[in-house]
C-alpha cells in the first residue's frame, strides 16, 4: 500500500519525466485523468501492484530497472536512455481505466480480488490501449517504441536482436520482470 503522499509524488515524477522526454503532455494526462494516478497495476493480491497508485509505481520501477540493466551492457549494445524512458513510461498506461474497485467483500477477503475489469471499455490489450492513448494525445512514438510496447512480453532468445525495437522490447521485458520481483 502507498500513502497518498507517495502516490502524488510518483505521479509528479511520472509527469515531469514524461514531459522532459516528450512522451507525456497535458492532453494525455487529462485523458488518463485521476483514475491513472490512483490506478492499480493488477487486480489481485496474488499478483503485484493491486493497490491504489500501483500502476505508476510499477511503471517507475520498470523504468529504473531498464536504465540500470542498459548500463550493464557493453556500450555498443546499449540503447539511448531517452528511448528506454519513453517506452517504459507508455508501456502500461492503457491500464489507467481498465480496473474498477471490487465491491464484494467476499471476493476481497477470500480471493484477494481488489479490483475487477471495467466492462465498459472496448476490449483491447494493454499495449494496444497504451499506444492508442498516446497517439490520441498527439504523442509521437517511433516505430521501434511501438514495436517494444507491443512485443515486450515476447521471448527474444530466438531473435537476432539487431533492431532498436527488439533491444527496447527485451530491456522492457527484463526490467518489467525485475520490477515484479521487487513488488511481490
Amino acid at each position: 500500500m502507498l500513502s497518498q503522499e507517495k502516490i502524488l509524488k510518483n505521479a509528479k515524477k511520472f509527469n515531469d519525466t514524461g514531459v522532459k522526454y516528450e512522451v507525456i503532455n497535458d492532453d494525455l494526462m487529462n485523458m488518463l485523468g485521476q483514475e491513472f494516478i490512483n490506478a492499480p497495476c493488477t487486480t489481485t493480491t496474488n499478483f503485484y501492484g493491486a493497490y491504489d497508485g500501483g500502476l505508476i509505481q510499477h511503471i517507475l520501477n520498470t523504468t529504473k530497472y531498464a536504465l540500470k540493466i542498459n548500463e550493464t551492457l557493453p556500450e555498443s549494445k546499449q540503447v539511448s536512455n531517452g528511448s528506454i524512458i519513453r517506452t517504459c513510461l507508455i508501456h502500461q498506461i492503457g491500464k489507467a481505466k481498465m480496473y474498477s474497485e471490487q465491491t464484494s467483500n467476499w471476493h476481497k477477503e477470500n480471493r484477494g480480488e481488489m479490483y475487477t475489469f471495467n466492462d465498459e471499455l472496448l476490449s483491447m490489450s494493454t499495449a494496444q490501449r497504451s499506444v492508442y492513448y498516446a497517439l490520441k494525445a498527439g504523442i509521437n512514438l517511433t516505430e521501434d517504441e511501438v514495436f517494444a510496447i507491443y512485443n515486450y512480453n515476447s521471448d527474444f532468445a530466438q531473435r537476432p536482436m539487431t533492431t532498436l525495437g527488439e533491444k527496447l522490447a527485451a530491456l522492457l521485458r527484463t526490467a518489467n520482470m525485475v520490477a515484479i520481483i521487487e513488488e511481490k
